[in-house]
């Protein structure tokens, strides 16, 4: 029987806006976290820049309040918790400022990580184990992925959950439309955003080769989406490795809370 495990060479950078607002959140009694994380995410859909926010603050806070199931203290809190997620600084490894905007779509990637982390598996009873940042492993060896004779190598899962012949695993994205929009680009960010879509497809089917049940989502924090737009453009690439088809499976934050055992 075959046996999978996860290879972490790295762990990746989070910040203390992002842990404290996850704590916050998974915190939260599940019949006003889930309307609060959904109310979170269209807020976080249409505020990527900095001078955005500061509108959003200025036009649409209280009304964005007011639609929260939670007490006055606990809006008061979250809020904070929102602005410095938005508006407190932070350094790269090498000690040099990133730039805020560019620090605002790291964040909302690792806020999604964290919490289907937290919040998930989907199939909680086929769960035994769980791990970010995946480099799948079968039988301790790490697990080839291959697109026709090219091995799409070095790539890796957001979080992954397993137990005996179940595997969900995720690759989280604050918007995926926006994430495949980069593939229709020229240049090395557009290579990658293909060859991460090719790896998810390769890597479900050659999963599915030892183990019965493998549940492969590319999950959006962005809920409202075209999904069947993201879906075409996928089928489209995975055509280049020889067969149609998607092998996995595009979801939204909301789909994702859906799934979740009440």
């Amino acid at each position: 029987m075959a046996v999978f495990s996860c290879y972490v060479d790295v762990e990746r950078f989070l910040g203390e806006p992002v842990k404290e607002l996850v704590r916050f959140l998974v915190c939260l009694r599940r019949r006003e976290r889930i309307p609060v994380i959904t109310q979170i995410a269209r807020f976080f859909q249409h505020v990527d820049h900095v001078f955005q926010f500061y509108r959003f603050r200025n036009e649409r806070k209280e009304e964005f309040l007011n639609h929260l199931p939670i007490s006055f203290s606990e809006k008061r809190i979250l809020w904070n918790l929102l602005e410095n997620f938005f508006l407190k600084h932070s350094e790269n490894a090498s000690g040099r400022p990133i730039p805020q905007d560019d620090l605002i779509a790291l964040r909302k990637g690792r806020l999604f990580e964290e919490l289907v982390f937290h919040l998930g598996p989907v199939e909680k009873e086929k769960v035994e184990l769980t791990s970010m940042h995946c480099q799948p492993m079968v039988n301790r060896k790490r697990l080839p992925v291959y697109c026709r004779e090219r091995e799409l190598s070095g790539k890796n899962l957001d979080v992954v959950f397993w137990g005996k012949e179940y595997i969900e695993g995720y690759e989280c994205k604050g918007n995926v439309k926006f994430f495949l929009e980069f593939g229709l680009r020229s240049g090395e960010r557009a290579r990658k955003v293909k060859e991460k879509v090719l790896y998810l497809n390769q890597l479900s089917k050659t999963l599915k080769k030892f183990f019965s049940d493998v549940r492969i989502y590319l999950a959006s924090f962005a809920p409202d989406i075209d999904l069947k737009k993201c879906e075409e453009l996928c089928n489209r690439w995975v055509l280049e490795c020889g067969d149609p088809g998607l092998h996995f499976k595009i979801i939204t934050v909301e789909e994702f809370l859906s799934y979740l055992p009440t």
